[in-house]
């Protein structure tokens, strides 16, 4: 969950550095330094920030900058620093055109005790010179990522087993996400049984109107497989889908609490600090979160849509994977505690928090974890992963053939709770 950017804040912060924008070009990038470490110290949700020192942390790295001599030796130190609060939606990233390293257009996993390709976009050099899912990577996996002008050389065993030397030109991929982020269709696996299948990337603004569309046209399956492994994140857009499977009436979903919140209530939120907590519905935007929060002091109880009687009736699996996270993983857990919706797949990312982008001088874009997010029970959720109810594992060789544990696991699931023979 996240906002993109700040806008006023981030004015006033160049104003008080008083022109330290030129830092980021010279070896002297004490005065950017300083501004990561009080934008962390002044909007970091956590008053204890997560049981670390972050006032003798900054201290340890503060004595270490005369080593970053450049800027990519400064992100390095800097990022090191912010590792250190254990936390997702929390890292410092260089100006735009300056970027330096770009991937190869292909994402990688550790399967078997080997890195294999398990996704190429169609569009990247990659592919074009026969990069495929499925392929291991046998050379060093520092060249997937380098300088643009720089083609990677990469060594691979292709799922025929030939070794292959690949040039690769690199590129930027993967962000903005690809769009449709919404999938959905109706299939019937065997007479007398329909099944919704429903992809869903992101939980941006506009999602909502989207969920409604979605399970319109999915409305009276008998089952529904939902498809998060793609999921990246987003908003609280992702209630509007939940909504779908409550029980009916409003009821509080998460809370949301911001820092000065915190500060004040002086200790941890517990079930009856979100039960009184000023109750918000509908806000289904980034700044319709923000404003939500920072409207009532720092906290929000996010409330699920009654939806005068269209909940739906069917089975519901979702499928999870590592790259499901953020908001995904709120709507994951709000399956998880108020349907009887199935998981399969793999463990989610574990990164559930809220954060907002702050400008730094010289184009420098520092996130911030700036809400935690508790469970209406009081449980708190930050960077909680959900684990699955019937864990799959992948193989190479399901990646060679096409094949899809998971999807093969939801239909087994399907036939079961459907009563088929």
């Amino acid at each position: 969950m996240g906002r993109r950017a700040k806008t006023a804040g981030a004015l006033v912060l160049g104003l008080a550095l008083g022109g330290a924008a030129a830092a980021q070009d010279g070896p002297d990038h004490g005065p950017l330094f300083e501004a990561v470490w009080e934008t962390v110290d002044r909007n970091f949700y956590d008053p204890g920030f997560n049981g670390a020192d972050w006032a003798a942390i900054g201290e340890r790295y503060r004595a270490r900058l005369d080593g970053a001599r450049d800027d990519a030796a400064f992100a390095a130190l800097a990022n090191a620093m912010l590792a250190e609060l254990a936390v997702s939606h929390l890292r410092l990233s260089p100006p735009a055109a300056d970027q330096g390293f770009r991937g190869v257009g292909a994402r990688f996993e550790t399967i078997g005790g080997a890195s294999v390709a398990v996704e190429v976009s169609p569009f990247s050099d990659a592919w074009r010179q026969g990069l495929r899912p499925g392929d291991q990577l046998m050379s060093d996996a520092s060249a997937l990522r380098g300088p643009p002008d720089e083609a990677a050389r990469l060594t691979v065993r292709t799922c025929a087993g030939e070794r292959r030397e690949l040039t690769v030109a690199r590129m930027a991929a993967g962000w903005p996400p690809e769009q449709p982020g919404w999938r959905w269709s109706r299939i019937s696996p065997r007479p007398g049984l329909q099944v919704g299948h429903l992809r869903v990337d992101r939980f941006d603004d506009g999602a909502a109107e989207l969920a409604d569309q979605a399970m319109a046209a999915l409305g009276g399956t008998g089952a529904l497989i939902i498809d998060l492994r793609a999921n990246s994140g987003g908003n609280t857009s992702a209630l509007r889908l939940a909504s779908h499977f409550m029980p009916e009436g409003a009821a509080p979903a998460f809370a949301l609490f911001a820092r000065g919140h915190l500060d004040a209530l002086g200790r941890a939120p517990d079930a009856d600090d979100i039960a009184d907590g000023p109750r918000v519905a509908g806000a289904y935007t980034d700044a319709a979160v923000f404003e939500a929060v920072s409207a009532h002091d720092g906290a929000a109880v996010f409330l699920t849509d009654p939806l005068d009687g269209r909940r739906y009736e069917g089975a519901v699996i979702v499928l999870i994977g590592p790259d499901t996270g953020s908001a995904a993983e709120g709507f994951a857990w709000l399956l998880r505690t108020r349907s009887a919706a199935r998981f399969v797949g793999r463990e989610t990312a574990g990164a559930l928090l809220s954060g907002e982008r702050f400008a730094l001088p010289g184009g420098w874009t520092l996130t911030v974890p700036v809400h935690g997010i508790w469970g209406p029970d009081g449980q708190d959720l930050a960077d909680a992963p959900v684990a699955p109810d019937i864990a799959t594992a992948w193989s190479r060789e399901d990646l060679c053939s096409g094949a899809d544990p998971d999807l093969e696991a939801a239909f087994a699931l399907v036939s079961e709770l459907s009563g088929a023979d």
